[in-house]
């Protein structure tokens, strides 16, 4: 029984890790944020990318994220 739960556990996450990003997504950890020349930037695993508003008032230091592109 514990091998069977293992399996469909195992199998979910897979599942949640292949679908919860599309090639285009850039996900990953915040790590900064930042406005510059009235460009509001957030940095995800380091790399800087820019976002709308909305994004970048919801970003916290420590989130997981994905932007779309």
């Amino acid at each position: 029984m514990k091998n069977k739960l293992f399996q469909i556990v195992l199998l979910m996450g897979l599942a949640i890790a292949m679908f919860s990003c599309t090639p285009e997504d850039q996900c990953g950890t915040v790590t900064s944020w930042d406005v510059q020349n009235g460009n509001y930037v957030i940095y995800i695993d380091g790399t800087r990318h820019n976002v709308n508003f909305d994004t970048w008032w919801n970003a916290n230091v420590g989130d997981y994220m994905c932007i779309e592109y």
